[in-house]
């Protein structure tokens, strides 16, 4: 296992910056990078690169931690649908190739299947080197995946003007309307009486 290589980083400096990164060894960012590794394969070299996650949990993370995709540069997309699968785009053609967990292999892999299901208490679940050897065990069946092509660009490529509000004095983007989110009422806080 150790003289695995996943996204060009040996897999004992995976576990390394994994932790670091994550907080905690993640079989979430372990099978992520499998996933990178596949559609990095069937892609084209671009200095483009784009990432799109189809859940906020793990797959966001491996692709921070092992591509130049991240959410602060804008280049890495997530979507809250819940369904452990990611994309790889050229963001000039918006030609890539989505990856997912290959679903119907699962029964041969109970580590996994265990994991991927949830359905075990945490304090149940297997220990990782177990679960990571069984990931590895199943690599080349356990991904699956296509190339796609997107409808549109996910990130406005457009420069954003942004306004100071007139009732905070904070600036926004300016297409969000007359006031800010927070003072149109959508705020997710309330401030603590001063």
């Amino acid at each position: 296992m150790i003289d695995t290589v996943i996204c060009g980083i040996r897999f004992s400096d995976l576990i390394i910056q994994m932790e670091e990164f994550h907080g905690y060894r993640s079989p979430g960012i372990l099978v992520g990078g499998l996933m990178l590794d596949v559609a990095q394969e069937e892609m084209k070299p671009t200095p483009y690169l784009n990432a799109v996650t189809e859940t906020v949990v793990c797959l966001p993370d491996a692709v921070q931690l092992l591509t130049p995709c991240t959410i602060g540069n804008g280049f890495l997309q997530i979507m809250d649908w819940g369904k452990f699968a990611l994309t790889l785009y050229d963001r000039t053609t918006l030609s890539g190739v989505r990856t997912w967990l290959n679903a119907d292999v699962l029964a041969r892999f109970s580590l996994i299947r265990q994991w991927f299901e949830r359905k075990t208490p945490a304090e149940a679940k297997p220990p990782f080197e177990k679960l990571a050897a069984e990931i590895l065990e199943a690599r080349g069946d356990l991904i699956r995946h296509r190339p796609v092509r997107l409808h549109r660009a996910l990130k406005d490529s457009q420069h954003v003007t942004t306004i100071r509000c007139p009732e905070c004095g904070e600036f926004y983007p300016k297409r969000l309307g007359p006031v800010c989110p927070a003072c149109k009422g959508d705020a997710y806080f309330t401030y603590y009486p001063v």
